[in-house]
């Protein structure tokens, strides 16, 4: 006996069948098979469930920010028509203030007008008053004046 038919012959106890080149131990793939589902259940514990469960909290914590992401956008998109809104009533008062400060302002320079225009009338009357009084006064004179020059004519006509 060889070794290498000893070898196979004593590995792991049991049926072996020669087939020439190929020879077969009925134990080996059942070894194998135990080995494989060992691998199999030490893989899935200690690599395939930890990535799992990494990719599930990953997925998770994205879901998450993709949801507070809508949330803040959708927050954000209300502030923004709020902040319009208040935009458009702001900028309505302002104008509503313009327009009364230039309503007061019209009004304000229109009662000055007509104040200055009373003024100036009033002093106008004064100023015709006193040329009319300066007139009458003028006509008095002269007529003293011409009735002076008229008995000094006279009286040199005379003498």
């Amino acid at each position: 006996m060889d070794f290498k038919q000893a070898v196979i012959e004593n590995a792991w106890g049991g049926i072996s069948m020669d087939y020439g080149l190929l020879h077969l131990q009925l134990a080996t793939p059942l070894v194998v098979l135990v080995i494989l589902l060992i691998m199999i259940l030490t893989l899935n514990k200690l690599l395939f469930q930890p990535v799992l469960r990494t990719l599930d909290n990953r997925k998770q914590v994205i879901d998450g920010s993709q949801s507070q992401v809508a949330r803040a956008t959708e927050e954000i998109e209300k502030l923004r028509v709020e902040i319009d809104h208040k935009m458009h009533e702001a900028r309505a008062q302002v104008m509503h203030l313009i327009n009364e400060s230039r309503n007061a302002g019209i009004r304000e320079k229109e009662v000055m007008i007509h104040a200055e225009l009373e003024k100036l009338e009033d002093e106008l009357e004064q100023n015709r008053a006193e040329l009319q009084q300066q007139v009458t006064t003028a006509k008095v004179e002269l007529q003293t004046v011409s009735a002076e020059i008229a008995n000094n004519t006279a009286a040199r006509l005379l003498n």
